[in-house]
């Protein structure tokens, strides 16, 4: 990914896949279609396959949990136009994944980053936090600090001036997690616990898509179509006629 790009307008695209909804009204999606919207809306952002995976899982977990992870995605799409991917992905160095000079982290590119370093010495936090951001829309990181909990064997805890949360490796959330959704950038702190929790997290309810986050994610998934043209129109079609 070089940039991250602006969305189409176009409310409607008749080579679009996928389901359709209609326009001013919300929906309650399964997890596996909030997943595959964020993929296409994270890839017609300009991210990578890989990372527009990530984006799809990290917005279905939260979704799971009652979060707004579609709309906390979305919010990070649009706030990522234009900025370089250099300036968005973090500097990894032992005991600290920092952003550069100019602004905050991409949550998705720094909890993939801390999950691809899991067990390497960079986010040793045996002696001292792991320090990390400052990250735009840092809810998004929850399902990767799951992750990375089930890699270290323990419970992960992010701390910041206003909360904290702990991730256990089951995907249970407990704390702040609320409080982290209406942060827009921070600085953490991450740190184990080697036992986890044994009560569960109160329940929430199933996450209803509201129609402004489903358009924009939409606006967004636009972009990995291709637009029609003479030349794919001369060329659809078969080549041979129906009659024997």
């Amino acid at each position: 990914m070089t940039t991250a790009q602006a969305p189409d307008s176009e409310p409607n695209d008749p080579t679009r896949s996928g389901p359709q909804w209609p326009a001013g009204s919300g929906a309650r999606l399964s997890l596996n279609e909030i997943a595959q919207l964020c993929l296409k809306a994270a890839r017609g952002a300009g991210m990578s396959w890989g990372l527009a995976e990530e984006a799809g899982f990290a917005a279905a977990w939260m979704a799971e949990r009652g979060l707004d992870g579609p709309g906390a995605l979305l919010t990070q799409l649009r706030d990522a136009v234009g900025r370089p991917w250099r300036d968005i992905c973090p500097v990894v160095a032992p005991g600290a994944f920092r952003a550069g000079d100019r602004g905050g982290l991409c949550p998705i590119a720094l909890g993939s980053a801390l999950c691809d370093h899991a067990r390497l010495p960079e986010t040793a936090m045996d002696g001292a936090a792991l320090q990390v951001g400052p990250v735009d829309h840092p809810v998004l990181l929850l399902a990767f600090l799951s992750d990375l909990a089930r890699t270290r064997g323990g419970a992960v805890r992010l701390v910041w001036p206003r909360g904290a949360v702990l991730l256990t490796a089951d995907g249970r959330v407990f704390g702040d997690a609320d409080e982290l959704a209406r942060e827009t950038r921070l600085d953490g702190a991450l740190s184990l616990d080697d036992v986890a929790p044994e009560e569960q997290p109160a329940p929430r309810a199933p996450l209803y898509v509201p129609s402004e986050t489903l358009s924009g994610l939409n606006a967004f998934a636009l972009r990995t179509t291709v637009p029609a043209s003479d030349a794919s129109r001369a060329g659809a079609g078969a080549t041979a006629g129906d009659n024997d």
